[in-house]
């Protein structure tokens, strides 16, 4: 598979691909990181999680063969690991078992989806808030072994309509946790500093 790989450098703001586009092949992020956006008859295009590296996009329009779900967009900087459509159908061709493995991509977007589904549920808007910017820090349930902070490209609106919070509520409650030391804000950057520190407030 890795030798089938294309490695594809992003710009900040660049679109990989867009909801409704044309299937294609699948993209996994090697560095930097990606908006993803899905959309709604009712609010439209918005950005519905944030994803670092180890993160791979792409496999339901391969399945399906029908446009594109969701879209990606560089939030910074990226590179990434593209596998061609073709290139994956050389691969099952070849080993039809392999489909297995790029469903295991599947489970781990339903996992992903299972468990920020929970997430809404926290009745406490502001236990809710954490909640969803642990996860889009991926270190929801456990922190990077380099425990260095994690840096989330997302700006308030953003985080808001993720939380289901008001804009001013999101803006509210990032201040507070920037001013205990959890978090360092700046311009459509947010890092996360005490992710052990966060997690405690969802336990206690």
């Amino acid at each position: 598979m890795l030798d089938r790989c294309l490695l594809e450098k992003f710009n900040a703001g660049t679109p990989i691909y867009a909801v409704g586009d044309e299937p294609g092949g699948i993209f996994g992020i090697v560095a930097g990181a990606l908006g993803v956006s899905v959309a709604s008859a009712k609010q439209g295009v918005y950005t519905a999680h944030f994803a670092l590296p180890g993160s791979w996009f792409g496999q339901t329009a391969a399945f399906t063969r029908q446009p594109r779900r969701v879209g990606l967009i560089a939030t910074r900087s990226s590179q990434l690991l593209h596998l061609p459509l073709r290139s994956i159908d050389e691969i099952v061709k070849h080993d039809p078992a392999a489909w297995r493995f790029f469903g295991l991509l599947t489970i781990s977007h339903l996992d992903l989806a299972m468990g920020g589904s929970e997430d809404l549920m926290i009745r406490d808007h502001a236990k809710r808030f954490v909640a969803i910017l642990l996860r889009a820090g991926n270190c929801r349930l456990t922190r990077s072994k380099d425990n260095l902070p994690v840096e989330i490209d997302l700006n308030h609106e953003d985080l808001a309509n993720m939380a289901n919070v008001a804009r001013t509520t999101a803006g509210t409650i990032l201040r507070k946790l920037e001013a205990d030391g959890h978090l360092d804000l700046s311009y459509r950057r947010i890092s996360i500093l005490a992710p052990d520190a966060l997690r405690k407030m969802l336990r206690d």
